[in-house]
């Protein structure tokens, strides 16, 4: 199995949050997370691998 090695943000509908963020680890991720929102807008946001399939402009992608 392979190691995840960048991880991104998405919300609940799987849409990137922050597009031209990548974190090294999901520690990093959920730091970056807590220095913005409350800790109950965080329900619905989630760190997920890079390679995690998003939409972009209504269409399922892989390199977003």
């Amino acid at each position: 199995m392979e190691q995840v090695k960048e991880y991104k943000i998405i919300d609940w509908a799987y849409n990137r949050m922050f597009p031209n963020k990548i974190f090294k680890s999901f520690d990093d991720g959920i730091e970056f997370l807590y220095e913005r929102f409350n800790q109950d807008e965080l329900q619905d946001i989630f760190v997920v691998p890079s390679n995690t399939k998003c939409k972009a402009d209504g269409y399922w992608s892989s390199y977003n």
